[in-house]
């Protein structure tokens, strides 16, 4: 059987993955993530960034790909609507 953080994080997740845009089940898997995640080092940064170069290298069109990235740089930009609209416009 589960440990009691997994189960913690499997509930969210369920919760979230039913109401994708639902406030409250986003703000309850941030906050649980948040507090039972230890944070990245840079190394870990680092790799993360390249992977997602990499990704975007290989498919300049690929929105996800950019989308990683975006919120690896800067992680209050990676949600906007309109950056989506913005990168769609120039590669797109």
């Amino acid at each position: 059987m589960a440990d009691a953080v997994s189960h913690q994080i499997q509930v969210a997740c369920d919760d979230l993955y039913c109401t994708p845009l639902d406030p409250v089940a986003q703000a309850n898997a941030g906050d649980l993530l948040l507090r039972l995640t230890p944070a990245a080092d840079e190394r870990d940064i680092a790799r993360r960034i390249r992977i997602a170069c990499d990704e975007l290298h290989d498919d300049p069109a690929d929105l996800d790909a950019r989308r990683k990235l975006l919120a690896l740089l800067n992680p209050a930009a990676a949600f906007r609507s309109d950056v989506i609209t913005r990168t769609s416009k120039i590669y797109g």
